[in-house]
């Protein structure tokens, strides 16, 4: 960068605000931070809004930021603009992904550990290696976390969204069959039409008798609950005698999880939180995380599992952006995106 360079535009959160997340976010310019040891310079590209982001603007997630302003955004990828002292195996201008855990990825530069990011390979376009971790991980976490039989039904709510798609994706690949829960009857199709094996629509539907017409009585192996509320109790009632629920996502308004205590006690049903740093941070070596990242990008470009692109939008128009992630039937993911 030139000695000009030195300050950049940044996302920065100056409060918390439920009603209306974008309201707290507020383009701002930040210094420009220089790459120690062992670091790297990201001019970053690319960014996804996940609910997450979300959740933590609204002060909702469960570690949020202990002071403002904070600058959103749990991943990303860029190019890098300048090496640190004692950094090998990079060059600049080389495509990369991060994991953004102390600094937001939401702003045009950030400095990275060398050791955490991870090239990009060439066959996969910037605004889908943008989306490399936090659903594909998650998905293929939760996946292995249930251990799923061939054959077995897996029940998932929240269908519809962008993960929702890569978990029937994975699923169908590894022979496991999905009934998946939606909130509209166009969703039907959409998702039977990518390999979802059974959709039903829980405004319409009653879903544990849905379950067991489909499942001849055996109710599913196992579920993943994005939602909570009065809808966990109902997958609950829909699991089999000694399955287990995985809670990942609290998208009702009143988040809560309901449980049945007769599900819980007399038959067993186990419900576990899942997430998806924590379960990485569970991993016994740097090699396991190396060998399930070449998986998923494996996986990625061959077109088992589609991050779904949505509308691209400057870092300008982040409020819109977001508006945006939070409104029925977006298609894809909302991104937003600098110029390279």
């Amino acid at each position: 960068m030139t000695q000009q360079q030195q300050k950049h535009k940044a996302i920065q959160v100056e409060c918390f605000s439920n009603d209306d997340p974008a309201a707290g976010c507020k383009v701002a310019m930040v210094s420009t931070p220089k790459p120690g040891a062992g670091q790297v310079l990201l001019k970053i590209l690319c960014r996804p809004i996940h609910p997450s982001d979300i959740l933590r603007i609204q002060g909702m997630y469960g570690d949020n930021p202990k002071k403002f302003p904070f600058v959103p955004g749990l991943e990303g990828m860029g190019v890098i603009e300048e090496l640190g002292d004692g950094v090998t195996g990079f060059s600049p201008g080389q495509r990369v992904f991060h994991i953004f855990k102390e600094v937001g990825s939401w702003q045009e530069y950030a400095v990275a550990s060398a050791s955490e990011i991870i090239p990009i390979p060439d066959t996969i376009s910037n605004e889908v290696a943008a989306q490399f971790f936090i659903n594909p991980w998650t998905v293929y976490g939760m996946l292995e976390t249930l251990d799923v039989p061939k054959g077995e039904y897996v029940l998932q709510t929240a269908a519809g969204s962008v993960l929702g798609r890569m978990f029937i994706q994975l699923a169908r690949h590894r022979g496991v069959k999905t009934i998946n829960l939606v909130r509209r009857d166009e969703q039907k199709e959409e998702l039977k039409a990518i390999g979802g094996d059974e959709v039903i629509n829980i405004k319409t539907e009653d879903v544990v008798e849905e379950v067991k017409k489909i499942t001849g009585g055996k109710l599913v192996y196992g579920a993943v609950d994005a939602v909570g509320g009065a809808l966990t109790k109902v997958v609950c009632s829909s699991v089999r005698n000694q399955g287990t629920i995985l809670c990942y996502g609290v998208l009702d308004e009143k988040p809560e999880a309901q449980v049945g205590v007769s599900d819980l006690v007399f038959r067993q049903v186990k419900v576990h939180g899942f997430h998806v740093v924590k379960w990485v941070e569970s991993f016994g070596s740097p090699d396991e995380f190396r060998e399930i990242a070449a998986t998923i990008f494996e996986l990625i470009a061959k077109g088992v599992i589609a991050p779904l692109v949505g509308e691209k939008f400057p870092l300008d128009s982040t409020p819109e952006a977001i508006r945006k992630s939070l409104s029925i039937g977006r298609g894809g993911k909302v991104l937003l995106v600098s110029v390279k």
